[in-house]
């Protein structure tokens, strides 16, 4: 084996254990603490525009987004009907 080839092979070994090393510790830090924020759905509407449902602890949350902003839509409150929200919130990107 040439010292290129050899070269080449070790990089490539150290390329690889770095990768699972970082999958082995993001594994392990999911299982340490418990996501607060979660999205639960998504639909997108074309154009950089969606509509998604976030979780947040016991809360569910409609949102709606373009390439540029997003806003909050309502709350949800499980299966009962959604609490408007009179002044949605909106946040530039």
């Amino acid at each position: 084996m040439s010292p290129a080839s050899r070269e080449s092979f070790w990089s490539a070994a150290g390329s690889l254990f770095t990768v699972l090393a970082t999958r082995v510790r993001k594994s392990l830090d999911g299982r340490r603490s418990a996501r607060r924020l979660r999205l639960s759905e998504t639909l997108s509407l074309g154009e950089k525009r969606f509509l998604a449902v976030v979780q947040f602890q016991q809360q569910e949350f409609l949102v709606g987004g373009t390439g540029s902003s997003i806003a909050l839509l309502a709350k949800l409150n499980g299966p009962e009907a959604p609490e408007k929200h009179q002044d949605a919130q909106h946040v530039g990107v």
